[in-house]
């Protein structure tokens, strides 16, 4: 854990703020197991309580067009979709395949 010591102008009086670091989740469904093919959705969880993950209706876009994307600004796959064949014989609709990124980063604790 890192300590950071705040001195005040006054003499004797300090504040201390502790910041952790935390993962950062990132979902994001792809049009296809490559991670250059185009993400369809996204979700990000922030580790701070209370947080809530919803879609935004007034977003332009998805923060990465694919999940390449998200790799070059510092995120890390921890789990990649299902490669072991398509769902079309059984019924079964997929919509997009799913990978899973994290990022630790220093947070308010």
């Amino acid at each position: 854990m890192l300590r950071i010591t705040f001195q005040r102008d006054a003499p004797g009086l300090t504040r201390q703020k502790f910041m952790s670091l935390k993962q950062r989740l990132l979902y994001l469904s792809a049009l296809s197991t490559d991670p250059k093919s185009p993400t369809i959705s996204l979700a990000l969880h922030e580790p701070v309580e209370g947080t809530i993950v919803e879609i935004d209706p007034m977003s332009d876009g998805l923060e990465y067009d694919s999940v390449h994307a998200a790799i070059c600004d510092g995120w890390r796959v921890v789990h990649f979709p299902d490669q072991r064949g398509n769902l079309s014989d059984s019924g079964v609709d997929v919509l997009g395949f799913q990978f899973i990124l994290e990022k630790m980063e220093q947070f308010d604790a």
